[in-house]
């Protein structure tokens, strides 16, 4: 009797389970009686659209919406076992990142849909027109390096340079200025997108050049007893063995009007190139001229190293008005050898000022800034994005920019994706954005860096700068970064053949 009993126990706590779990599905179950909202709704950050890579992290976001609940539905071209179905009574979406990979990994190259339904006071659902956004086949590199700044300038001491694995939603500091009293670290840079070959400049305390290669870290001081700072912005040689740098007298200047609250400007800026092997620095009178030579950026194939260059003092009288054109030099670094100076774009042909250029990895495009004045258009809100067909030399504005300020891009190292910096959120804090490249050249919509809190970025207010996108997380420890930190710096030497105007403030440029 006990048995029987028993087993009639099993068989009803069986048939309760079976009916809680169908309930369960039943609340998981698309709606069916529901009425069409001809509309998108209205979700924030904006995901749709859009074209993100395979392996990026889920695009969780709010739904600005009323309503008593929430049903979302996330699917590709048929709905399968993969498509993700999630109820909530709130208007915060958190997809499941297993299954949010596993959809993505499966559907490449397809369209991925969202539905969204709201159920109203009156117990009536709702639903807004499919969102349609498309999953590329080519993958992102899996990790974003950028500086974390404060945006009021009184507070700027605290920084760090951080990474973001962005498959996943881990943050963590490559280096922070806490070990080091607080000092300036800025333009990190790495060697074909290699998280294991980079460098980072300090000034004021503990200053000089910091170079990691396959976990070595040194220290290098690339500036001369005229000015400390050389080596300001940096871009590494394919080769991995030189780096082009620019060697600036900055100046920043403060204004009471909105729109030009900082302007940052140059007395003087040469190029100059270190051989790291070597320890050597030199340059040529072509790079180094009364003219104000900036912001350098090697072609892929190492041959040329593009650059921004501004007319001859006009920074001295008019700063605000100073503009700057696009040009390029073929260099060998095997016999230290100087071609002639190109001019690709200039400010006289397009009314803006030229600065960031990028070339991609495959050499196709370049991506470059145009503002009304200035390079460091990050403070311009009329900074926009424009590409440059390295085939037809044609460039184009492209239509992703808004009125805020876009700047500080880099290219994935497939050439596929590339990321930014916009204020475009808010116009006061600069956020990462990424865009997709297709094989023609075509740019498509952006959309801002996921968050697992989709409201992450109401609240935070430190800038991300310089986005450097590499295909894995830098290993080098934090304890390595400060005992070499601390140390003297090595001196570059400089070659004694070639005097640098922006260094010296020499008026003559001797001849190599």
């Amino acid at each position: 009797m006990k048995i029987f009993y028993k087993s009639i126990t099993h068989v009803f706590l069986g048939i309760i389970i079976l009916i809680l779990f169908g309930l369960q599905n039943c609340t998981n179950l698309t709606p069916t009686d529901y009425t069409e909202i001809d509309r998108l709704p209205d979700i924030e950050p904006d995901y749709t659209g859009v074209v993100i890579p395979p392996n990026i992290a889920p695009l969780n976001f709010k739904i600005n919406e009323e309503g008593t609940e929430f049903y979302i539905d996330i699917y590709t071209n048929t709905k399968d076992s993969d498509s993700i179905r999630i109820n909530s009574k709130n208007n915060i979406v958190v997809i499941p990142i297993k299954k949010w990979k596993r959809l993505l990994s499966v559907h490449r190259g397809k369209e991925l849909y969202i539905d969204i339904y709201i159920k109203e006071q009156n117990n009536r659902w709702n639903k807004f027109r499919t969102i349609e956004n498309k999953i590329a086949k080519e993958e992102i590199d899996s990790h974003v390096a950028y500086r974390l700044i404060n945006v009021g300038y009184e507070l700027w001491s605290r920084m760090g340079i951080y990474q973001r694995n962005v498959e996943n939603f881990n943050e963590s500091a490559i280096f922070t200025n806490r070990p080091t009293e607080q000092n300036c670290m800025n333009c990190h840079s790495f060697c074909n997108n290699n998280p294991e070959t980079m460098m980072f400049h300090m000034r004021g305390n503990y200053g000089g050049t910091m170079l990691v290669e396959n976990g070595n870290v040194n220290k290098v001081n690339t500036g001369t007893k005229y000015t400390m700072s050389a080596g300001v912005y940096p871009a590494w040689h394919p080769d991995g063995n030189h780096i082009a740098f620019s060697v600036n007298q900055i100046v920043q200047s403060f204004h009471a009007q909105k729109d030009k609250s900082i302007y940052v400007w140059d007395k003087a800026s040469d190029l100059v190139v270190y051989d790291i092997q070597k320890n050597t620095i030199t340059t040529s009178p072509k790079v180094s001229t009364k003219r104000t030579e900036n912001l350098p950026n090697w072609s892929p194939d190492g041959k040329y190293l593009y650059f921004c260059s501004g007319h001859e003092w006009l920074n001295k009288d008019k700063p605000n008005a100073s503009k700057y054109d696009l040009m390029r030099i073929s260099y060998d670094v095997e016999t230290n050898q100087w071609g002639d100076v190109e001019s690709i774009i200039t400010a006289k042909e397009t009314g803006k000022s030229i600065s960031f250029p990028r070339v991609s990895p495959d050499g196709k495009n370049l991506l470059f800034c145009m503002s009304d004045y200035g390079y460091f258009s990050i403070h311009f809100p009329s900074s926009d994005l424009y590409m440059l067909d390295m085939r037809t030399k044609q460039y184009r504005k492209l239509d992703i920019n808004s009125d805020h300020s876009e700047s500080f891009h880099s290219w994935s190292s497939n050439s596929r994706w590339f990321v930014f910096a916009s204020k475009r959120k808010d116009s006061l804090c600069s956020r990462l954005y990424f865009s997709y490249v297709d094989s023609l050249g075509n740019v498509y919509k952006s959309f801002l860096m996921p968050q697992k809190d989709p409201t992450f970025y109401d609240t935070y207010i430190m800038n991300y700068n310089i986005p450097e996108l590499i295909d894995g997380p830098v290993t080098v420890s934090h304890w390595n970064l400060k005992q070499v930190a601390h140390k003297t710096p090595m001196d570059a030497k400089f070659d004694s053949t070639v005097d640098v105007d922006a260094l010296s403030g020499a008026t003559k440029i001797v001849k190599q």
